[in-house]
C-alpha cells in the first residue's frame, strides 16, 4: 500500500507531468526526450547534402528548386530518460523528527520518481549515508515499480554525518548514462561543502535539479528564552546560546542569506533550485512551485 498522500486522484494528476530536460542525452528506446543523434522523429535538426542512398522521403525539394543542390532534413532523435532521485539520509534530516522532514523529503523524491515511471522513462533512487554501504535501487521502470521505489524509501532511518561530494563520488562511479539528477537535501552545511558536491553532478554531464528540504522548526524556531544547549545532530557537538527575539531574528537572517546563496549557485551553474518546507502541503508544491521552476514540461 502507498503512503496517505498519494491517493489514486493525486497518481492521476502526476500522471500528467514530464521532467524538462536541459541538455540532450542518448537512452536506448525510442521517448520523449531529445538526442544529439540523428533520427527520424518530428523534430526538425538541420541539412546535410545528399549523398547516393539517402531516404529519398527527406530530399527539401524547396531547396532543391532555388539552389539546383539536394540536401536531406536531419531530425533530432527521441530517447527515454534515465533519472537519478538522490536523498539525503544524513541525521540533520531527522530534526525534529523523522516524521517531520525526512519522510516529507521521500514523499518530494517518491512523487518526481513516479512522473518518471509514469512516462514510462527509467528512475533510480540513491540514499546519501556517509560511512556506509552504497545503498541504491536498480533502474526502475513503469508504474508498478511504485511499491518498490516506496519500500525502498522509507526503510531508511536518518543518521550519521555526510560530506555531500565524496557521498556522491561512491554513487557515481559506477554511472554509464547521463540523465537527470535530483538531489534532495536540506544542504544545511557550508558552500564549500555543497558546492563540490554540485559541480561533481555537473561534470556527470547530469541535467541536475536541486530541492532543498527544511522543517517548519528550522525555518521560525519556537524555543523558549533564556539559556539553551544546542547539540549538532551530526557532529554531536554541543553549544551554549541565549535565545531571545533578538536571537531569533539573527538566526533567520543567517539561515536566509544561506539559501540565497545556495539560490544564487545553482542558478549561475544552470541548476534547477525550490525551496520545500515541509508543513506545505505535498500537492500544492509539486503542482504549483516546481513548474514555476521549468522542472516540467
Amino acid at each position: 500500500m502507498l503512503p496517505s498522500p498519494f491517493t489514486p486522484h493525486f497518481l492521476t494528476q502526476l500522471e500528467t507531468l514530464r521532467l524538462r530536460t536541459r541538455k540532450e542525452f542518448l537512452g536506448n528506446h525510442p521517448g520523449s526526450y531529445s538526442s544529439p543523434r540523428r533520427g527520424t522523429s518530428l523534430e526538425f535538426a538541420d541539412y546535410r547534402r545528399y549523398t547516393p542512398g539517402d531516404d529519398l522521403r527527406y530530399l527539401d525539394w524547396g531547396i532543391y528548386a532555388r539552389t539546383d543542390r539536394l540536401y536531406v532534413k536531419l531530425f533530432r532523435e527521441e530517447v527515454d530518460l534515465f533519472a537519478y532521485v538522490f536523498i539525503d539520509a544524513s541525521a540533520s534530516m531527522g530534526y525534529p523528527s523523522p516524521e517531520l522532514k525526512f519522510l516529507p523529503a521521500t514523499h518530494v523524491g517518491l512523487a518526481l520518481s513516479y512522473v518518471v515511471l509514469a512516462n514510462h522513462d527509467h528512475v533510480k533512487l540513491h540514499l546519501l549515508q556517509e560511512n556506509s554501504r552504497v545503498n541504491t535501487t536498480p533502474f526502475y521502470r513503469g508504474r508498478r515499480r511504485m511499491t518498490d521505489c516506496v519500500n525502498f524509501a522509507t526503510s531508511a532511518s536518518p543518521g550519521g554525518a555526510l560530506q555531500l561530494a565524496p557521498a556522491l563520488a561512491d554513487h557515481l562511479k559506477k554511472m554509464r548514462r547521463p540523465g537527470k539528477a535530483i538531489l534532495i537535501s536540506d544542504f544545511l552545511m557550508p558552500a564549500a561543502s555543497y558546492q563540490p558536491g554540485l559541480n561533481l553532478l555537473r561534470a556527470f554531464n547530469l541535467d541536475i535539479a536541486v530541492i532543498q528540504i527544511l522543517s517548519r522548526h528550522e525555518v521560525d524556531p519556537r524555543f523558549p528564552n533564556g539559556s539553551l544547549a544546542l547539540v549538532d545532530s551530526e557532529t554531536e557537538q554541543e553549544i551554549k546560546y541565549q535565545w531571545n527575539a533578538e536571537a531569533r531574528q539573527y538566526y533567520q537572517a543567517k539561515l536566509a542569506h544561506h539559501n540565497a546563496e545556495l539560490r544564487s549557485f545553482c542558478h549561475q551553474s544552470g541548476i534547477h533550485y525550490s525551496l520545500y518546507v515541509t508543513d506545505r502541503d505535498l500537492s500544492d508544491f509539486v503542482f504549483a512551485t516546481l513548474p514555476a521552476i521549468d522542472l516540467f514540461k
